[in-house]
């Protein structure tokens, strides 16, 4: 069975940062297991910002769109560079997609 495209990446990064040598399975499942719990939580938070904005725009609600756009910007500010996971010394960096850039308000 093939892996998934994150569980490559997630060996292949431990790979090159312990060169060559493998890390205990218990490490990898949970580094694993972290980076898709960090992925959900940042496409879900995303999907509610784009959600709500939208809704200020259909209510035609600009102090609302004004805030939420700024909140979003100060969100995803924080996900531009990536999130680094950690784990018994072993680090993994996560950058979920290309980001998109800070709304305009």
């Amino acid at each position: 069975m093939a892996g998934s495209t994150y569980e490559n990446e997630l060996f292949e990064k431990l790979k090159m940062i312990r060169q060559g040598y493998r890390a205990p399975r218990q490490v990898l499942q949970s580094l694993y297991a972290r980076m898709m719990l960090e992925y959900s939580v940042y496409e879900f938070t995303k999907a509610r910002f784009e959600r709500l904005i939208d809704k200020a725009l259909d209510d035609k609600d600009e102090d609302a769109f004004h805030t939420l756009t700024s909140q979003y910007n100060d969100w995803i500010v924080k996900y531009q560079s990536g999130n680094t996971i950690s784990e018994h010394g072993y680090e993994l960096e996560c950058n979920f997609e290309a980001v998109k850039p800070p709304i305009s308000s």
